[in-house]
């Protein structure tokens, strides 16, 4: 997050002084515990901020092998990606995780600065309003969206 804040004041310096620090957590975290997939999630941010893209893209696909099933993974590794230019990547991760209806992910996918990047992607607002329509249907009672 102290990356994202750099960015939004548009201190590269800044960015890329917090992305070795972050990386340099992650590394240390996983040294100590390999399977670390929240930690290394964080890293493909770090590498990606940092130019280092191929790099990136191997912890993202690592990460997702290591815990495919927590959403908060796929969402971190889809914003390095996306810094990575891996935008289909990013694109099937996130839709993986909004096809599981959780409002709270949502909001954050939608309010996200790391996925401005794709925010304006035909397939990103297709997966969105899918999402929002299938929370509404839920939220009223019905188990799927009226076509």
């Amino acid at each position: 997050m102290v990356v994202q804040a750099y960015e939004a004041l548009g201190d590269k310096a800044g960015a890329a002084r917090a992305a070795r620090i972050s990386l340099a957590r992650a590394e240390k975290a996983l040294a100590a515990e390999p399977v670390n997939a929240p930690a290394m999630s964080f890293g493909v941010s770090a590498l990606a901020t940092l130019g280092m893209y191929e790099r990136a893209r191997e912890w993202a696909t690592q990460a997702v092998l290591i815990d495919p099933d927590t959403p908060q993974v796929r969402v971190n590794v889809a914003c390095g990606l996306i810094k990575a230019g891996e935008t289909d990547m990013a694109l099937d991760l996130l839709d993986q995780v909004l096809s599981l209806d959780v409002e709270e992910r949502l909001n954050w996918i939608e309010s996200d600065s790391d996925l401005d990047g794709i925010r304006e992607h035909p397939r990103f607002k297709a997966m969105i309003a899918a999402a929002r329509a299938r929370l509404a249907a839920v939220k009223s009672g019905r188990s799927s969206p009226e076509i």
